[in-house]
């Protein structure tokens, strides 16, 4: 939905070359692995973006805007929820996690990407607040608010794993999604909750 997908086409590959050259390829491989248990999340959260998406955008039309707050409020409690339960599950099994993509991960290996794993996923929260409000906003037909809010994903990304290298190395790699989450979060949810005034 909406223009996500550039960002986390174009990002990942510039994650990738940043931990290859901080720190090598063992931390290339953790940050890989890491990587795809973290799209697990992403898809919970893709399939309640589809969900609300529909939802939102019929009581738009109907201009039923109670239903539309009940509507997202009920997503958000269900979404936070699967959220919580995939960032229990991934922190406790990241080592078998890791080893469903790796045959054989060192100890080094392990490191990297349980350093990714530990830093990311408590910030699930964040993106699902992101999937929901993102959705809601563009099936109001408020296609500005969520292009504004990739580039600022898009400009976080890249400040984290550029400009924050240097200071703390294969941390920063880590940090850009939920830096990217906030900042877009920052945007996106006083934008929703001023259109649920004016409604």
């Amino acid at each position: 939905m909406g223009y996500d997908p550039f960002t986390v086409s174009l990002c990942p590959v510039q994650s990738d070359r940043r931990a290859e050259k901080l720190s090598g390829t063992a931390a290339v491989a953790g940050y890989t692995a890491a990587s795809k248990a973290d799209q697990v999340s992403v898809l919970v959260n893709n399939a309640m973006m589809t969900a609300i998406s529909n939802y939102v955008a019929q009581n738009f039309g109907a201009g039923k805007s109670d239903r539309i707050r009940q509507g997202v409020r009920a997503c958000l409690i269900q979404t936070e929820t699967l959220n919580l339960i995939m960032c229990v599950g991934i922190l406790l099994l990241r080592h078998p996690i890791v080893q469903m993509f790796l045959s054989n991960p060192t100890k080094e290996i392990y490191h990297y990407s349980d350093m990714y794993l530990t830093i990311v996923a408590p910030f699930y929260f964040i993106l699902g607040l992101l999937a929901v409000y993102r959705t809601s906003i563009q099936s109001m037909q408020n296609g500005q608010a969520p292009f504004a809010a990739c580039m600022i994903e898009l400009v976080m990304r890249i400040a984290a794993t550029v400009g924050l290298s240097g200071m703390i190395g294969y941390t920063s790699v880590c940090i850009a999604s939920p830096l990217a989450w906030i900042g877009a979060c920052s945007l996106l949810i006083p934008v929703y909750y001023k259109m649920m005034r004016r409604a």
